[in-house]
């Protein structure tokens, strides 16, 4: 059940009586520091720093070995202490990582890796700078430098994460968040940090005004109130970090909240709506911030023509290295039913046009009458189709083979076709029926000006859980606030749902 339709529940007696939330830890300083926030640093500066020594080791070795055998005019390679010496024991990696901020903010798994590719990048040329200016260039080999540059961008993000999840197993990465909210919102906020343990926040209590609520569990946390009494709150849970999820709170109201909250916690995080969209895409301008800019990154040809090169690159790649599974799919569709392997329907693209989007046939050659006429039949199928459009549990058409397809995500490997000859992107807004104008609204001019997507923020947010509007917001805030490492970061999340899903078939 979601975080939205959850509702509050007694809670326990335990949890009813003062003092039923962990109350603050004790905290010992070191020269005005906190000890734990000194050990995490510590700890994954000691991380980092053995990271990229054992990619610089196995880049060394790799080119002492298998790569000079390949190649008999690469000159003899400097023993491996050569390279601690004259690359300064690595500090060029350190301080390009602490200077990214990557020892004190805390950031999703991919953003993190985003920054960390950026600090490897940087640490890489600065050590090529030093030994140029060093005179040390002539005792390191080049291709050791890119292989522990390109080892390091897989390497550091993978053990940073498993560091800090180690981290706050003992407890030492925790930090204490108090969520000002106790409804949809609130419940969002509270599922993100659960599902994001590596962050080590950890929600102790909800917040909110309604009496109602006071006292009651949401969500699986206590709600404490009212809002007067959060700095009590903070000092009494130890709390480091607000959270206010309370995107109908009057400005004054937010204000006084968050003049209240300052100078005890170390931060205030505001989200004023749902996901987050309601300001987002919106950057201020010079002219003494009275100008607001809202963005529209796709609008821009050059970040088109960007996004197109990226998307044959890839679907090149996995066209080649997926062919063979593509045969077998279609070899099983056919011995399982009759019809044709493909299933083609119209959908609207850039410019309202229309494009055929091919798929896997997953469902019976009858499909569209059973569609047309299963919703009627059941008041619970009635309901989800006019909620999110689809039949998803309850559908009765679908195959044997279809269900698989449909579970693994795979029956949609032929719009691979569809992003080579343009009607779709790798990572887009979803490809709305035409029948869907009517409820699409206004948002329609902004989403159809771009290619749909194979995949998007829709699939990785929620999947068919979301609703209509939902989808719709979340489509309107990728095409505004696109970025190549936005598709990046996408499609790595969709490969994973689709590796866990076949791990947990």
């Amino acid at each position: 059940m979601s975080p939205g339709t959850q509702q509050p529940t007694a809670a326990p007696r335990s949890a009813e009586r003062e003092g039923s939330v962990p109350l603050k830890p004790r905290s010992f300083t070191l020269l005005g520091f906190e000890w734990r926030s000194l050990i995490a640093v510590t700890t994954l500066v000691l991380v980092d720093w053995f990271t990229v020594l054992g990619c610089l080791a196995l880049a060394w070795t790799l080119r002492e070995g298998p790569v000079s055998r390949l190649s008999h005019t690469l000159t003899p390679l400097y023993p491996f202490p050569t390279y601690l010496r004259d690359l300064y024991f690595l500090l060029p990696w350190v301080l390009a990582f602490a200077e990214a901020g990557l020892y004190t903010r805390r950031a999703l798994f991919w953003e993190e890796a985003r920054q960390a590719i950026r600090a490897c990048t940087l640490a890489a040329l600065f050590a090529v700078f030093i030994s140029f200016a060093v005179h040390s260039a002539d005792e390191i080999s080049r291709l050791v430098i890119f292989g522990t540059w390109l080892l390091s961008l897989l390497a550091v993000p993978l053990v940073r994460y498993n560091a800090k999840r180690l981290l706050v197993a003992a407890g030492i990465w925790s930090k204490r968040v108090l969520i000002l909210g106790a409804g949809e919102v609130g419940g969002q906020v509270y599922e993100r940090i659960r599902a994001n343990p590596a962050l080590g926040y950890d929600a102790v209590a909800f917040v909110d005004d309604d009496p109602q609520k006071i006292g009651q569990v949401w969500s699986g946390l206590p709600v404490r109130g009212p809002l007067a009494t959060v700095p009590g709150l903070i000092r009494e849970l130890g709390v480091r970090d607000v959270v206010i999820a309370m995107p109908r709170l009057p400005r004054e109201r937010l204000l006084h909240v968050i003049s209240t909250c300052e100078g005890h916690v170390e931060s205030i995080r505001v989200v004023p709506d749902m996901f987050g969209l309601a300001t987002v895409g919106v950057e201020t301008e010079d002219l003494d911030r009275l100008l607001r800019n809202a963005r529209w990154n796709l609008a821009k040809p050059r970040n088109l023509a960007l996004k197109r090169t990226f998307d044959m690159i890839v679907v090149t790649a996995a066209g080649i290295v997926l062919a063979p599974l593509l045969i077998l799919i279609a070899l099983a569709i056919r011995l399982d039913s009759p019809g044709p392997v493909l299933f083609v329907q119209n959908r609207l693209g850039r410019g309202w046009r229309r494009f055929p989007r091919l798929k896997f046939r997953t469902m019976y050659v009858d499909n569209d009458r059973r569609l047309r006429e299963h919703p009627g039949q059941t008041p619970r199928a009635r309901a989800e189709w006019e909620r999110v459009l689809m039949l998803k549990s309850i559908d009765p058409g679908v195959t044997r083979v279809g269900r698989i397809l449909r579970r693994l995500s795979l029956d949609k490997l032929p719009q691979l076709v569809n992003v080579m000859n343009g009607h779709l992107s790798l990572v887009g807004p979803r490809p709305y029926l035409p029948s869907a104008t009517q409820r699409m609204g206004d948002v329609a001019e902004t989403i159809l000006k771009v290619p749909p997507g194979l995949t998007g923020l829709w699939q990785v947010s929620g999947r068919n859980q979301l609703t209509f509007n939902q989808r719709l917001r979340l489509d309107k805030y990728y095409v505004r606030n696109w970025s190549l490492w936005m598709d990046i970061v996408v499609l790595g999340k969709t490969i994973g749902a689709v590796l866990h899903r076949l791990w947990a078939f």
